[in-house]
């Protein structure tokens, strides 16, 4: 009731005041305007939305269209076998451990190194019950052999030993190379052999270490 004969009142001071209707189609106007502009904008981000969604599909789109992806998966694959073929593989840890021994300690006695001091040990942090130091379970499919070597300096001997380990058909990884001029000169390495796990999960011996 009360609302009822406020809209009347209201309506009654529009007819008879000019300025107030003027002001009430002001407010109107400015509204409708404003609407029109949020309109226009909503509409622009729609259409951008759309072209952007438009795009990556067609990307998608030429990007299945490709014919390379085959060849470039029997690249990758081909790769992957290159790259596998040359890490070391024996059944434990502990044969690891003894076959870079061995072939280091071989490998020198033919190079004619003098004064040979070499360790071989199992990368820090792996424990060979399947879980690291923390304790979780260890997924490498790589056992990690170290070894630290030293021996007297000399570059008839130096150059050949070097030379065995490029060219042999197994990666052995330089990770240091230290040469003292001082009191004598002696040459020490730390070398690294990446060995690939046997698929079979052989249980691995425990850790130890080999020195001569």
């Amino acid at each position: 009731m009360i609302f009822t004969q406020a809209v009347n009142s209201f309506l009654v001071e529009l007819k008879a005041n000019p300025r107030l209707r003027w002001g009430v189609w002001g407010i109107v106007g400015v509204l409708w305007f404003y609407g029109v502009l949020e309109l226009r904008d909503e509409v622009q981000r729609q259409s951008d939305t759309y072209h952007s969604i438009s795009k990556k599909i067609s990307r998608t789109q030429e990007t299945a269209l490709r014919t390379e992806w085959p060849n470039r998966l029997v690249e990758t694959q081909s790769l992957q076998l290159d790259l596998e073929s040359r890490l070391w593989r024996e059944s434990t840890i502990g044969l690891a451990q003894a076959s870079f021994h061995d072939w280091l300690n071989l490998s020198a006695q033919q190079a004619n190194l003098t004064k040979v001091q070499l360790t071989v040990a199992a990368q820090d942090g792996e424990s060979f019950d399947g879980k690291d130091k923390s304790g979780n379970e260890n997924t490498s499919s790589l056992w990690k052999v170290s070894a630290k070597l030293s021996f007297d300096f000399s570059p008839q001997s130096f150059y050949p030993f070097m030379a065995r380990i490029a060219a042999h058909d197994k990666k052995v990884a330089i990770e240091s190379l230290v040469i003292r001029g001082t009191p004598s000169p002696k040459a020490e390495l730390i070398l690294a052999a990446y060995f690939l796990k046997p698929a079979s999960g052989t249980e691995a011996a425990p850790q130890m270490n080999r020195g001569q």
